[in-house]
């Protein structure tokens, strides 16, 4: 690996912006060329970050063969067949949540990776949040015991994305509030909890908006989904998520709460994230605020690749991870479908 990793960004949107600054933060990195099919967009990327190449297709971007690796900020739907031919190419990938539209995507992204030898990282940069980071730095030093459930929200009262209408197209998509928010909280909370093999997935969606989004706009997938992961262990995962319901807007927000045997850790709190612990048999207790790193989000998450490349750590959420997580996502949208209890496989 040289002095520094020339990248790629397929994607000049808000994604592709928080790729960019947290590259340029992190070090080791030099932004070499954007692709985006609108102009406009090109240019306002190029000269904030002083990029000196454009292409309008990202097939062109993976042809640029000054490029290590592609940062892949596109609709859903785009995430594997970029992915795919990107590390076809011999290009490192990093990729915006979710990891593809379902779990057999994904593992051609695991095949592709292995078979070129080149690493995944998916982008769920709440793993690298400075809350979420020094949760986890607590849970793993055994603070809250064993933490056995993880209940995890994220929630809008009217939020729908509308953007160019692919959110709403589930060919596009893979799904509506649960692929969207629900993936990035589920990953979260699976991570936290010391990433147990899940066992069943039993689910609901509903769709009770869809006056929202104009008459003209595709719009089939749900609103909001609530589900609940069973795990190795005995360990369980609660998931909630909305693009809209009728709540208070003061309630908009995220929820991730871990329970243990000796405590508890509530990662997002007007303060950061907290430990409960002392517990009496009231329920009385000592909260302990917790302290953050001074690097989070992109940053954190891009310093992570770096490292990822120079060899001296493997992917915090790489293309096994990825397989995992969308295994999860199928087999809730599967009890979805059919109301029962559906196996994770």
């Amino acid at each position: 690996m040289s002095a520094v990793t020339k990248v790629g960004i397929a994607g000049a949107g808000w994604p592709g912006n928080k790729h960019a600054e947290g590259y340029r933060a992190a070090g080791g990195f030099q932004i070499v060329a954007v692709a985006d099919l609108i102009p406009d967009r090109r240019a306002k990327f190029k000269t904030a970050y002083n990029v000196p190449q454009e292409y309008s297709d990202a097939a062109e971007l993976i042809k640029d063969k000054s490029i290590d690796a592609i940062s892949i900020c596109l609709p859903n739907h785009l995430h594997a067949p970029i992915a795919l031919a990107a590390l076809r190419a011999g290009k490192h990938v990093v990729i915006e949540a979710p990891p593809a539209l379902s779990a057999s995507e994904a593992k051609k992204i695991e095949a592709a990776a292995a078979k070129n030898g080149k690493l995944v990282l998916y982008a769920h940069q709440r793993r690298f949040g400075a809350s979420e980071l020094a949760a986890k730095q607590t849970i793993d030093k055994g603070y809250a015991g064993d933490v056995y459930h993880a209940r995890a929200v994220w929630t809008r009262t009217r939020g729908v994305p509308i953007g160019t209408g692919w959110y709403t197209d589930k060919t596009k998509s893979g799904g509506g509030a649960m692929i969207d928010l629900g993936t990035h909280l589920l990953d979260l909370a699976w991570h936290l909890i010391g990433q147990p093999k899940p066992l069943t997935a039993f689910a609901i969606t509903h769709q009770k908006h869809k006056s929202i989004v104009p008459a003209t706009t595709t719009h089939d997938v749900e609103d909001a989904a609530f589900a609940l992961v069973r795990c190795e262990g005995n360990k369980s995962i609660e998931i909630a998520t909305s693009w809209a319901a009728n709540q208070p807007p003061s309630q908009n927000g995220t929820v991730c709460r871990l329970y243990g045997d000796k405590g508890s850790v509530e990662v997002y709190t007007p303060t950061g994230a907290t430990l409960y612990r002392g517990f009496d048999a009231t329920g009385n207790n000592k909260a302990v605020p917790l302290k953050p790193p001074k690097v989070g989000g992109h940053v954190a998450l891009m310093r992570h690749f770096r490292q990822c490349l120079l060899g001296k750590t493997q992917p915090m959420i790489g293309a096994s991870q990825g397989v995992v997580l969308m295994q999860m996502i199928d087999a809730i949208y599967k009890s979805a479908e059919n109301g029962k209890s559906v196996e994770i496989r």
